[in-house]
């Protein structure tokens, strides 16, 4: 990640601010497309087309807007765009073809209201959405929307073929991209997406004049503007499950993002902060019910925005808000949906590409804070694995037709199998463990034990190295301390925010205010190290005539 310019509370110049809104908004116009399909599905004309987009448009701004209120726990109040999702395609579809754009407004309302009481259960649901799904979900979206954006560029993707044109202007613009990114001034750096872009779109006009047709490529610019409401809510019964699984879906993509905010926003950056996501996913399920009450595809918070701000360390919520105040002007301006599809889509492809790889180093950064054991190793490969199969499993396997509209979502369906087997696999993982052992023995045993503990707790590396540390230093010094031949106990409790550890043993008590003497082979060093490891630690007398000391090591 590159160092924070301007952080989330900041406030950038208008010029800065305004310039990165427009670089977010062509970031995230990309996405328009998945719009445009839900709406050709249902049959519309041209014009009612033209029409869907630009509403899509003004819903997108406005739950960005949302997103960045971060007030009365509403909003996280990060730079995290909304986006119509591909989470709700494959069923929107098959909504659309059955019962029109109206059964596709009503159920992205159904699905809104869902992601917000997901949001009100939050706290219940932690241990079942732990930090490695979310590391997972977010490593997976970057490598999808990578995919996504070299598709586009190659003209394999949603928007159509390419041609020779199209594919030059294309790369003109990620090599432009990464050029200004790299080597352009510190101040240009932070634009380097908007310059490729512009750069490519000249580029592409130029190509198209010389040796192109350039009215064949501007012919279907219309002054089409919205028309509210296209159609009336229906809720056809048949396709509810389809949504669910859409909203249960974009609930933890939303958790992923925020989380990924949170982790570009703050250096130090430990945990989770759950208050900060609950308001975000309440955002993000309210923004979706908007888009219904609008009449369009469900909107969810965009991960490319994540690797834009993390790409260009402008974090600034100010930002967001002139994003969607900008879409929200963009959609309500006659032609600016069809000039917006004028603009080849392997450009916007290049952007999305560029974007994406910086999603995944977030995702592979969070992964290695996490210490993994065998079962959280096989949640994380069976994730990966089902999204890598899931396009090739729907021609091979012999599903009903929800579990075909899975499939044509392999983020959905990693999402769900890993939740599955999450669920599955934490039975019998206990949240306190105990170790009784013989100190004359040393302490690698307690050190293996607390390993193993962490792993299983699927704890961050560095709060079991602290608690490690301690360990190492207190086993060293408990034999002087011990009866000869005595057990020592050791009880470890993970809570998600820090380890407390109890030790009892027989023998001296230890002097846990003792002053540091380097001139005496006291144990007084060893004293100090530890009270250096830990946050806090007390010792508790004599119990049943057995020494306590208790120790907190704060993952906060």
């Amino acid at each position: 990640m590159s160092s924070i310019t301007y952080a989330v509370d900041a406030v950038p110049p208008p010029r800065i601010t305004w310039l990165n809104a427009l670089q977010h908004i062509s970031l995230s116009a990309v996405t328009l497309v998945f719009p445009r399909i839900v709406a050709e599905a249902a049959g519309a004309d041209p014009g009612t087309i033209t029409a869907y987009v630009s509403l899509a448009m003004v819903a997108m701004g406005i739950g960005t807007l949302i997103q960045a209120f971060g007030r009365r726990g509403i909003g996280s109040g990060h730079l995290l765009l909304g986006h119509c999702t591909i989470l709700y395609v494959p069923f929107a579809v098959e909504a659309a073809r059955v019962g029109g754009l109206g059964a596709v407004a009503g159920l992205t309302i159904i699905a809104g209201c869902t992601e917000m009481l997901l949001s009100r259960c939050l706290r219940a649901l932690r241990a079942y959405v732990p930090p490695e799904i979310i590391g997972v979900v977010i490593l997976l979206l970057g490598i999808m929307l990578g995919v996504f954006g070299i598709k586009l560029m190659i003209g394999a993707g949603p928007g159509g073929a390419a041609g020779p044109l199209e594919m030059a202007a294309s790369a003109i613009t990620l090599v432009t991209i990464i050029a200004v990114a790299l080597w352009a001034r510190p101040g240009l750096r932070s634009l380097a997406v908007l310059v490729g872009v512009a750069t490519g779109c000249a580029a592409y006009v130029t190509l198209e004049i010389v040796v192109g047709d350039i009215g064949a490529a501007t012919g279907e610019i219309a002054l089409v503007g919205p028309v509210w409401p296209l159609a009336m809510p229906s809720f056809p019964a048949e396709f509810v499950p389809g949504f669910l699984i859409g909203a249960l879906a974009c609930f933890i993509r939303a958790i992923a993002d925020l989380t990924a905010c949170q982790q570009l926003a703050d250096p130090n950056w430990k945990a989770p902060d759950f208050k900060a996501i609950r308001a975000g996913t309440l955002a993000d399920g309210l923004g979706c019910v908007v888009a219904g009450v609008i009449g369009v595809l469900g909107t969810n918070t965009y991960s490319g925005s994540v690797g834009l701000a993390a790409a260009n360390g402008v974090l600034a919520r100010r930002v967001g808000i002139a994003a969607g105040v900008g879409w929200i002007i963009l959609g309500l301006t006659p032609g600016a949906a069809s000039v917006l599809y004028a603009i080849p889509a392997g450009i916007l492809g290049a952007a999305c590409f560029y974007s994406a790889t910086f999603t995944v180093r977030t995702g592979i950064a969070m992964l290695a804070q996490r210490l993994v054991d065998s079962r959280r190793t096989l949640i994380i490969g069976s994730a990966i694995v089902i999204a890598t199969l899931a396009p090739e499993l729907r021609g091979v396997l012999e599903l009903p037709l929800l579990g075909q509209q899975v499939m044509n979502s392999p983020l959905a369906a990693a999402m769900l199998a890993a939740l599955a087997l999450n669920a599955v696999l934490r039975l019998g993982i206990p949240r306190t463990a105990t170790l009784r052992w013989t100190p004359e023995n040393g302490a690698a045993a307690l050190q293996a034990f607390t390993d193993a503990q962490g792993r299983a707790w699927g704890a961050r590396v560095a709060l079991m190295a602290r608690a490690g540390n301690f360990l190492e230093e207190f086993g060293a010094l408990l034999p002087r301390l011990a009866e000869a031949g005595s057990e020592a106990e050791a009880r470890l409790r993970y809570d998600e925010v820090g380890l407390q550890i109890a030790l009892s043993w027989q023998g001296a008590p230890l002097a846990i205010d003792a002053a540091p003497n380097p001139d005496a082979d006291d144990g007084s060093l060893q004293v100090a190290l530890m009270r250096h490891w830990a946050d806090e630690m007390t010792h508790d007398g004599e119990t049943d005539g057995r020494q306590v000391l208790t120790v907190y090591v704060d993952d906060r």
